[in-house]
């Protein structure tokens, strides 16, 4: 019995870190826009945000349990009541699109730059693997995850670990040229809001329907146990880049190339953690917008539109599209976190 409930609880807690441990944040893309450009203060904001993390899917996890909500077009509905869901169910999808193709650039961004590829190449492999896993639905994502967050966080731990040693060694400046990891935010706080806003739009799509099984301390410990994932995970990353920081802002892909200063192979380690880590995402967020789409097309017809189109828009360029796209969104995740709060306290006061 107890082998079941920390089975369920690390199947929960791998499923989140899955959906949020994505291409811009395993690359260091989003990281270092987010909190680097702070220097050492800004781990302050990624232990808030792993904090948030938690905290906030375990009220996801308990009101949808509470309430019988199946995905998270319900779960709007339940927060926000009838027309406004509408409006912020579009805002969401259209979001975890985004991310879509976001994820598929990143693949072209790192199959071209550290392999010399053809800029398309990557994109296409990650839809087509991307697909390959979502064609079985929920269950091969969850599996999927689970297989995949050990070997991200075990290969980050050691390109932490040994890249102590390279403080002094300078890094060419990238072939890319991209904007400056400089603050998004005046303070590490506003940084820390929207960063966890909008991460959680994807990792909602997951939690609402990962709510139906289990008991509530199952839930309460898978959620916790993900958020301090998130949070180790991120400040492995963090402290990876922070004595390279004004450095790696030329690269789309900086932790790779911190990983290649250590050793040749561990760099190619990283590269496959990194992809899975751009598949994981890429996986989460088109099953969210193919479930959204299943009034309209069957589930697997919506998969190859969702991934055919997103194709198009991967030939944009990765760091400018993390930078663009998720402070805008991240405000859509920080009012969704305001009305959960509200509606959680009033849950409490009936129970």
């Amino acid at each position: 019995m107890v082998y079941r409930e920390r089975g369920l609880s690390w199947k929960i807690a791998a499923t989140f870190i899955g959906a949020v441990v994505g291409a811009g944040f395993a690359s260091g893309q989003e990281l270092g826009q987010f909190f680097l450009g702070y220097g050492s203060v800004g781990s302050y904001g990624i232990i808030c945000s792993g904090l948030l993390f938690a905290i906030w899917g375990a009220v996801i996890c308990e009101l949808s349990a509470r309430c019988r909500l199946t995905d998270y077009s319900d779960y709007l509905r339940f927060l926000l009541g009838g027309r406004a869901a509408f409006c912020i169910d579009l805002l969401i999808s259209l979001y975890l699109f985004c991310t879509v193709f976001i994820m598929l650039s990143a693949g072209n961004a790192l199959f071209t730059e550290h392999l010399g590829l053809h800029a398309g190449c990557g994109g296409w492999l990650t839809g087509i693997v991307a697909l390959a896993v979502l064609w079985g639905g929920l269950e091969s994502l969850v599996s999927f995850n689970v297989f995949l967050v050990p070997l991200k966080f075990l290969v980050c731990l050691a390109v932490f670990l040994l890249s102590r040693s390279l403080n002094g060694l300078a890094i060419q400046p990238g072939t890319v040229q991209i904007a400056s990891m400089a603050p998004i935010f005046p303070h590490w706080v506003g940084a820390t809001l929207f960063y966890a806003g909008f991460n959680m739009l994807g990792a909602m799509v997951v939690l609402v329907p990962l709510s139906q099984r289990g008991l509530a301390r199952q839930r309460l410990a898978g959620n916790l146990l993900g958020g301090m994932g998130l949070a180790v995970f991120a400040l492995l990353i963090f402290h990876i880049l922070l004595p390279f920081r004004d450095q790696v802002a030329n690269w789309e892909v900086p932790v790779l190339v911190v990983a290649g200063l250590v050793h040749p192979s561990l760099q190619w380690f990283y590269f496959v953690v990194l992809w899975a880590a751009i598949l994981s995402t890429a996986v989460v967020s088109c099953y969210g917008v193919a479930m959204r789409l299943r009034w309209y097309l069957s589930y697997r017809l919506a998969l190859a539109l969702i991934l055919g189109i997103s194709l198009f828009f991967a030939r944009l360029q990765f760091s400018s599209l993390v930078r663009l796209i998720y402070p805008l969104f991240g405000g859509v995740g920080v009012l969704l976190l305001m009305v959960q709060g509200v509606r959680a306290m009033g849950h409490g006061l009936r129970r």
